[in-house]
């Protein structure tokens, strides 16, 4: 007899109760015989009758440690339900046969079976009931073969059985219900169960997924901080070397570190392009929605791309006057719309012109970037937006790229509820559209204020010749100067009195109104009269300036160092400032040294968070440049003790990192740090600008 797995609670406490309730019916039944034996009702071996209780008692105990210990109920009843009718039959032989009232116990075993199993039970115990009965009648030899005491046997039978059908058929009716019952709770308690076990899987499973995305915003932290640390330094001092060797080392040698930093650069976009989609897959890309008009992005963005294509490309933009301003990412729109362009020059003859148009339509406002180059096949519409994939994959393929550019612009659009489409034919040029809502439908993510570009930072160069301009601009924008052109007298006026310069560089050789006439007007405007004026012109009169007003007179072709040296001191930009650098890495050190110190700056160097709280309190800098990423104590930390320290808290305290800055390091930082500038392309012009104006407000 194997053992199975224990029943439940409920029907093992069944069974053993019909088993204690079988010792008190045989108990029962031996008392009810003992007072038939008194009485005279019927014969009776006394010894017998205690040797059938005794057994029958043991029976039930036996049966009852069975069921304790797990073995399979249904055997076990089919042996107590043939123990039943064994004993009630050796009890009608015991006291006589055929004239024993022995046999009504036979309903009793019928009752029970029909308790314990059932109807079919019931009727299978009533059926073997009647066949016992008969047998051991025909045993004693007290009934033939359908002769009257065998004929009196199957009427009691009958009479016992019919009178007593409707309680056995109830109780066996019930105790199917009873069993359908305990079926359905077994099927509850097994739904309840896997309920259960799913519920504990998802719960594991949110933990694991809330582990992997602890995982990825790491991983994104440390890779931005592990790649753009050392490329901002093959950057930066590339940048610096080119900038110091001019003119001083061979033209070739120069063009050699000029594809250092060039390369530099390409890299560094192609990190940011698979950060920035590693950002977008792990759901950690944030939206800054703001209202800008769209013109002057398009006309900055399409100044870059003038700057960096080889081509002379030539863009036509195509606006309504009418279009309103739009509220979305700015950066993000920026960089759609650069990609889209890059994308046209390099595809573009270089005598065709690429036209950017934008119209509005209903809520939305649609831009179109339109090409006259090689098109695109219409099988390929879908494929130029996927990760890495390009229409010539292959290592013969005639234009370069990473395959990731069009993938952004798609990715960027469609995070701020937008839509991207491309209309082109193989010869035929291509059209790119994205359109975007004009109220913004992105979740919005509140960016820390960034403050308007100081005043001390603009320098209005009044030049009509583009080269000129370039040198002049290139010169300003190193010394983290930002540039802004006048081609002709009347709009370096009107620029001299809306955009607030610090100063104004000024060429006498003008178109319509000459140089000197600026100079005349500009000085006797009240809202211009006190402007630093510097002259660079190719004409030599340096007396007729000054005694005009000029502060000063350079002649083309223009000393560089010169000219800087005196816009930072007639801009007040030369006060020896104290600068301290917290930062791990001593490249950076050297790097920041060397492109700030030009610029009158003292810069202090502290390697951990902890020398760098010593420093700040011992030195009193007036700007601190905090790294963010740091063994040991983190810039956070550091941020944090320099504002609870009461000699320390009133130092402004410049972020400077190539770590991803979140929302919720931004909220964190608010109220500890004054600005952030991102490690990588620029940084020295930002960090220049940025220093000026938080010693400036200091």
């Amino acid at each position: 007899m194997s053992t199975l797995a224990p029943e439940p609670s409920s029907v093992l406490r069944f069974d053993l109760a019909i088993q204690r309730n079988h010792l008190l019916v045989y108990t029962l039944g031996l008392l009810t015989a003992l007072s038939g034996y008194a009485l005279g009702v019927f014969p009776m071996h006394l010894g017998a009758a205690l040797s059938l209780w005794a057994l029958a008692c043991g029976s039930a105990i036996t049966l009852y440690l069975l069921y304790r210990r797990g073995l399979n109920r249904r055997i076990l009843n089919v042996v107590w339900m043939t123990n039943d009718i064994l004993f009630v039959t050796i009890g009608v032989y015991a006291t006589g046969g055929i004239d024993s009232p022995c046999f009504v116990w036979y309903a009793a075993t019928s009752s029970a079976a029909a308790f314990a199993g059932g109807r079919k039970a019931a009727w299978a115990a009533t059926v073997a009931n009647t066949i016992a009965y008969v047998a051991v009648l025909a045993f004693m030899g007290q009934a033939g073969w359908f002769d009257g005491p065998m004929l009196l046997a199957l009427t009691r039978m009958l009479f016992v059985f019919g009178a007593s059908y409707y309680f056995i058929t109830g109780v066996a009716d019930l105790t199917e219900k009873r069993l359908r019952i305990r079926l359905l709770e077994a099927e509850q308690r097994a739904k309840v169960e896997e309920l259960t076990r799913v519920s504990h899987e998802l719960v594991e499973a949110n933990r694991r997924t809330q582990e992997s995305d602890r995982l990825k915003s790491q991983f994104l932290a440390n890779m931005s901080h592990e790649l753009r640390t050392p490329m901002n330094s093959i950057i930066g001092f590339s940048q610096i070397l080119a900038e110091r060797l001019d003119g001083k080392i061979e033209r070739k040698h120069l063009g050699f570190l000029q594809h250092i930093h060039t390369s530099g650069t390409h890299l560094l976009g192609i990190i940011n392009d698979v950060l920035d989609l590693s950002k977008i897959e792990a759901g950690k890309m944030e939206i800054y929605p703001e209202f800008f008009s769209i013109q002057p992005v398009i006309d900055s963005v399409c100044q870059v791309m003038r700057g960096m294509s080889q081509s002379s490309s030539r863009f036509v933009i195509d606006l309504p006057p009418d279009l309103p301003q739009i509220e979305t990412d700015l950066a993000k729109f920026k960089q759609v719309l650069f990609n889209l362009l890059s994308n046209a020059v390099k595809f573009s003859p270089p005598d065709q012109p690429i036209t950017v148009r934008a119209w509005l339509d209903d809520a939305s406002i649609t831009l179109s970037v339109r090409d006259e180059g090689i098109g695109i096949e219409p099988v390929h519409h879908q494929l130029i937006f996927e990760e890495f994939r390009q229409v010539d994959g292959t290592a013969r393929r005639e234009f370069g790229g990473t395959g990731l550019g069009l993938a952004l612009v798609k990715r960027f659009v469609e995070l701020q509820d937008g839509r991207v489409a491309v209309e082109s034919a193989l010869g035929r040029g291509s059209t790119f559209t994205f359109t975007l809502p004009v109220r913004s439908r992105a979740a919005v993510i509140t960016r820390v204020p960034e403050a308007e570009m100081p005043l001390a930072a603009r320098v209005l160069v009044v030049e009509d010749d583009s080269n000129a301009y370039e040198l002049i601009a290139s010169a300003l924008t190193s010394a983290g100067y930002l540039p802004i052109r006048a081609r002709h007298g009347e709009e370096a006026l009107r620029l001299a009195r809306d955009a607030h310069p610090a100063a104004v560089t000024l060429d006498l050789v003008l178109n319509g109104m000459d140089g000197w006439d600026v100079l005349r007007r500009l000085k006797s405007d009240e809202a211009t009269r006190t402007l630093p004026v510097v002259i660079i012109s190719m004409v030599e009169n340096r007396d007729l300036g000054l005694a005009l007003g000029a502060d000063d007179y350079f002649v083309k072709p223009v000393d560089r160092a010169r000219l800087l040296e005196r816009l930072r001191g007639i801009t007040n930009g030369n006060g020896a400032k104290r600068l301290l650098v917290i930062d791990d890495d001593a490249a950076m050190h050297a790097l920041l040294e060397e492109e700030l110190s030009p610029f009158g700056f003292s810069v202090d160097r502290a390697f951990c968070g902890e020398d760098g709280l010593r420093a700040a309190e011992e030195r009193t800098p007036d700007v601190i440049i905090l790294d963010l990423m740091m063994p040991g104590m983190s810039g956070f930390e550091v941020a944090g003790a320099l504002k609870q320290n009461a000699r320390t808290a009133s130092i402004p305290i410049l972020v400077f990192t190539s770590k991803e800055i979140s929302s919720e390091d931004r909220e964190f930082l608010h109220s500890r740090v004054t600005s952030f500038v991102q490690k990588g392309t620029s940084a020295r012009e930002q960090l220049v600008t940025e220093i000026r104006r938080m010693t400036t407000r200091s």
